[in-house]
């Protein structure tokens, strides 16, 4: 398999494609920018030190930094349900700026920055080979149409088979890359066959508009964006080659030990906004045109059945084994994933 690095910075702009390439970055920069907006906190009060961790904790305080791409953490705080949640368990919330991806989440954790946050079950899983710190206490269990593979529309690609010989743009390690793999493994094809990109979602967007990478393999609003580009079509949906990538919503063993209280009202709050999307399905995605995405996007997003919110029980604990399992087949991880210990379900207690 060839693995090549790219950055936008190295793309050369020409013609329709250059073209293609600003209707693309427009999308991703319009996307990043409307997550940003309604979760950057207030800023502090001049000369105004940062809490340290162990006054947070001290007086019942959740630190929560949401994603930029939106899933019900952000909706739970955007309808304020979140905070009522955690003012019933005798705690309040501290909302901090977005992140783009879990890895700058896992460390904002794992440095006492903040006490919740959020990223995906196949990014989660990658980190916690380094340490046992984080644990997940809730879960987005989806339709599968949320996260697949989408092809431009000149690279010819119909089929998981045309793949053969082409350039796929994945992020390494996380959802992008596990769901390339489990998609050829499926269909008996050596990765080998592919030429395997790594890239960020914002750099793989640019690149995909430009056509300098056939296909794109992503997740949610990336997806819906990647799908907007004009001939792009969907190769396979996440939910068709068994995909078990879940969204899911991380703490520190620490905090959930310390405030199992407040751990659980986020997870009920969580619930609660899954509850309402299942009655009102096309809430996502009006949020996300209200919040500047692109109707064309917003469109694609209002296809998508909702997800639920599940706890991080003995289930998803299997799941996470089969995950492991995979990547430690694959490669995708230097040794095997030890799954023990990387849950805490908060709603039996």
């Amino acid at each position: 398999m060839e693995k090549a690095s790219m950055k936008s910075s190295d793309l050369n702009n020409s013609g329709r494609r250059a073209a293609l390439g600003l209707i693309g970055g427009g999308v991703l920069a319009t996307l990043l920018a409307a997550c940003s907006r309604e979760s950057t906190p207030a800023p502090a009060a001049a000369g105004a030190a940062p809490a340290a961790p162990a006054a947070a904790a001290a007086a019942k305080v959740a630190r929560i930094a949401p994603l930029q791409a939106f899933n019900f953490l952000t909706l739970a705080q955007l309808s304020g349900g979140i905070e009522s949640s955690v003012q019933a368990a005798g705690g309040s919330v501290v909302w901090k700026p977005p992140f783009p991806a879990y890895v700058p989440t896992a460390e904002a954790l794992r440095g006492g920055a903040i006490d919740i946050g959020s990223g995906s079950a196949t990014s989660f899983l990658t980190a916690s080979t380094a340490d046992k710190d984080l644990v997940v206490f809730a879960a987005e269990k989806s339709s599968g149409k949320d996260q697949g593979i989408v092809a431009t529309g000149a690279s010819g690609i119909r089929t998981v088979a045309d793949l053969v010989g082409k350039k796929i743009a994945v992020n390494k390690g996380g959802t992008g890359e596990y769901l390339l793999r489990l998609a050829l493994a499926r269909h008996d094809i050596p990765v080998e066959k592919v030429t395997v990109v790594y890239l960020g979602p914002t750099d793989a967007s640019t690149a995909f508009a430009q056509g300098h990478v056939d296909a794109w393999a992503v997740w949610e609003q990336f997806f819906a964006a990647g799908q907007a580009e004009p001939g792009a079509r969907v190769v396979v949906y996440g939910g068709d080659i068994g995909s078990l990538n879940r969204n899911v919503h991380v703490t520190t063993r620490a905090f959930a030990q310390a405030h199992p209280d407040l751990v659980k009202a986020v997870y009920e709050a969580l619930r609660k906004e899954a509850e309402a999307v299942q009655a009102t399905p096309g809430r996502v995605a009006d949020l996300n045109e209200k919040q500047g995405v692109p109707k064309a996007v917003a469109d694609i997003i209002r296809q998508v059945p909702p997800s639920t919110v599940v706890p991080a029980d003995d289930a998803l604990l299997r799941e996470f084994q089969e995950i492991a399992d995979f990547y430690a087949k694959h490669g995708l991880t230097a040794q095997p994933i030890d799954v023990k210990g990387t849950t805490v379900d908060v709603a039996t207690t």
